[in-house]
């Protein structure tokens, strides 16, 4: 398979910068202007695009992401057709592709099945928002032993003691949440550098951050910690506010040439 999540890191590395990793809710606002809006980001330098299939009860997600989910929803769109997309997409791009989903649509279609039709149609890994690793085994083991990565989220409440449970199952990268609160809200941890270290302690694997990511945010704290950083709610909700298709597909242009610019105050010698 073309790409691989590793490899979209060791190119970020190479070029002394971050990695950019936009989150489109897949079928957002319809199933065709959201393969429109995928490949303007592919084209516009993704590192690895997230596609989030849609859920009527996003529980992390905060009101941008569940107003786009609602309005995929109202469209049709399906994990069949979040596959799907992931499909079309695979065939134009090297762009690593993760799917990101809460576990009942995964068991409503049927883990090894979606195991298997996803790695099918050319995805890279999956991330499992309310899945903790300890659990679920059967779950865990179909994804992962279908050679997708197993993408594990680290919050600021995550107890140390299971940080080796996470890092066990961790592949692809870490997921690292910067905030106390669902996307696009909440307030910064108070202790980043003792979550990146712990991180570190225990997996080599790149660390991203997310939640609350923009290109205006204070990448500071992240300098040398983190390895990439996720956009979603912030280019979700200048998509919503666009008034066209047209606007949309320029606004996810200019949203991703802005982010990329400033992924190479990320870069440092890796010291944290």
């Amino acid at each position: 398979m073309p790409g691989g999540i590793g490899d979209a890191f060791d190119a970020a590395r190479r070029e002394g910068r971050g990695a950019f990793l936009p989150f489109l809710t897949s079928g957002y606002p319809d199933l065709a202007e959201s393969d429109r809006l995928a490949a303007a980001l592919c084209e516009e330098g993704a590192d690895v695009l997230e596609l989030g299939i849609p859920f009527s009860d996003p529980l992390a997600d905060g009101p941008v992401i569940q107003e786009s989910t609602q309005i995929a929803l109202a469209a049709g769109t399906t994990p069949a057709h979040v596959l799907g997309q992931a499909m079309r997409l695979r065939s134009r791009f090297d762009t690593p592709i993760v799917l990101m989903s809460y576990v009942n649509p995964i068991h409503r279609y049927g883990a090894a099945r979606f195991a298997e039709d996803a790695r099918a149609v050319g995805v890279d890994g999956v991330i499992l928002v309310d899945l903790p690793p300890e659990e679920d085994a059967p779950l865990w083991d179909a994804i992962g032993g279908s050679g997708l990565d197993t993408i594990v989220l680290v919050t600021p409440t995550t107890d140390p003691k299971r940080m080796p449970a996470i890092a066990a199952r961790a592949k692809g990268f870490l997921y690292v949440v910067a905030r106390l609160g669902v996307t696009g809200t909440g307030t910064a941890d108070p202790d980043l550098a003792s979550l990146f270290a712990r991180c570190r302690e225990h997996s080599p694997l790149p660390r991203c951050v997310g939640f609350g990511m923009g290109p205006t945010s204070d990448l500071t704290p992240f300098r040398g910690r983190a390895e990439g950083v996720i956009v979603g709610s912030e280019l979700l909700a200048a998509l919503l506010a666009a008034s066209n298709a047209a606007a949309r597909e320029d606004t996810a242009r200019s949203f991703a040439r802005a982010m990329k610019a400033r992924l190479p105050e990320l870069w440092a010698a890796t010291t944290a």
